[in-house]
């Protein structure tokens, strides 16, 4: 082989490797658990170690017959019903049109944890007969109110699916939007010729519909998020940010393979074979390395922008971008997007998505941005801390806000409280 076919060699395999490091690190724990289980099924030389075993609280030896009889007992739990699995199993019962279908299921794997489709219908990539086909029949199924694209279309469509069409209640939602949202129940009566306590019992109706239609469904998230990264605060408010390694493979190359290897020199397309198994073994084991500490990198660098998240909460959240950590870092933009996707942080406060962190910011008379992320739980904090008989209209919450330096339009409040699943404060009163 001659230098420039070498170079060339070389550059292949420098390439192979950066192929498979950014593959490994853009994989969910469950994504690098398949990678893994096709590299050992396709790879002799390249092994599992298997974890440590546990040891009892005596610190003796591991029950193994316990731990096998605890392991099919977890194993023959049912699992539990996503909203996502409940509306797919009625879309194949329903024997729509095959194109219909498949645009259906594509569209139920864009709703929402409500059941609200708040997609743009572009993003789906459907012709618009057939995307207005698929919404009709994602909307006929059960729970009433699914694919709703805002909380007014998810309570018409409960309505309509009680059979009250053409009541007073199915109006108020319909024509009188926001007047019912305002508790202007007089101003209504008068427009449409009846008595105020008519229209007050038709939005006591309305509320008690419900504006989460996924709510007695198990979340997907939560069947399926393993922390990444743990992030504990030590004394004198000091974080400590560490991978915490749950499901992440720890691979080894076989030392009977490597002997082999060594005892293989009279053949030479054997000592090839083994030799490219082993270059390969190394470069997964490299990969799963690189992206572990890639993503601790990225984690570190997001914990100290946030500090105050987590050492105050969700109210202190700040702005951030990707181009922030990665100028931390020293990595690229797409590196950083990589690192985050479907990685998960468990701190006080509870699990959140690496990719929550980043928002873009919102104006304060300060001068200084305020993350989307922290309006939403000031919202929160303001509506709990209410008092159920005098709920905060939308209009005072952006008053509350305003005093707070915080300017934001009462139509970005409603729907940041929508995103929230909390009701409009007419809806929120108590008697």
């Amino acid at each position: 082989m001659n230098s420039m076919e070498q170079g060339m060699s070389q550059s292949m395999v420098a390439g192979a490797a950066m192929q498979l490091y950014l593959r490994a690190l853009q994989a969910s724990h469950m994504e690098l658990a398949q990678l893994v289980t096709h590299a050992l099924n396709a790879n002799p030389a390249l092994e599992e170690v298997p974890p440590p075993p546990p040891e009892d609280q005596e610190g003796g030896a591991p029950d193994y017959e316990a731990t096998r009889r605890h392991d099919l007992f977890m194993d023959s739990l049912p699992q539990p019903i996503t909203l996502s699995d409940h509306l797919e199993e009625q879309v194949l019962r329903s024997a729509l049109p095959e194109e219909v279908e498949a645009a259906a299921l594509e569209l139920i794997a864009h709703l929402d944890a409500r059941g609200f489709f708040t997609d743009a219908p572009e993003g789906l990539g459907l012709p618009p007969a057939i995307f207005k086909q698929a919404l009709q029949a994602v909307q006929d199924l059960e729970p009433a109110g699914v694919g709703a694209r805002d909380l007014r279309e998810s309570l018409l469509l409960q309505l309509q699916r009680e059979g009250s069409s053409g009541t007073l209640p199915e109006l108020l939602v319909r024509h009188h939007w926001e007047a019912l949202i305002r508790h202007r129940y007089a101003e209504v009566a008068r427009e449409l010729g009846t008595s105020e306590s008519a229209v007050a019992d038709a939005a006591h109706h309305i509320s008690r519909l419900t504006p989460d239609p996924g709510s007695n469904f198990a979340p997907v998230e939560r069947l399926v998020i393993v922390p990444d990264i743990l992030v504990q605060r030590r004394e004198g408010g000091e974080l400590s940010v560490s991978l915490t390694g749950e499901h992440v493979p720890r691979l080894e190359l076989s030392p009977q393979y490597r002997d082999m290897l060594a005892e293989q020199g009279d053949k030479p397309e054997l000592r090839q074979y083994l030799s490219r198994c082993f270059r390969e073994g190394r470069e997964l084991i490299r990969a799963i390395e690189k992206r572990q500490s890639t993503i601790l990198a990225v984690a570190e660098a997001l914990v100290q922008r946030q500090r105050a998240f987590f050492l105050r909460g969700a109210a202190h959240l700040l702005p951030l971008k990707m181009e922030e950590i990665a100028a931390d870092t020293q990595l690229h933009v797409s590196t950083i997007s990589r690192a985050v996707n479907g990685k998960f942080l468990r701190c006080d406060h509870g699990v959140y998505e690496l990719r929550s962190f980043f928002s873009t910011a919102l104006p304060a008379d300060e001068g200084e941005g305020v993350s989307s992320a922290r309006i939403r739980a000031k919202i929160k904090a303001l509506i709990e801390a209410e008092d159920p008989r005098k709920p905060l209209s939308d209009a005072k919450i952006e008053a509350q806000l305003a005093a707070e330096g915080i300017r934001i339009a009462r139509r970005t409040i409603a729907k940041y409280r929508d995103q929230l699943h909390i009701l409009p404060a007419s809806m929120r009163k108590q008697v």
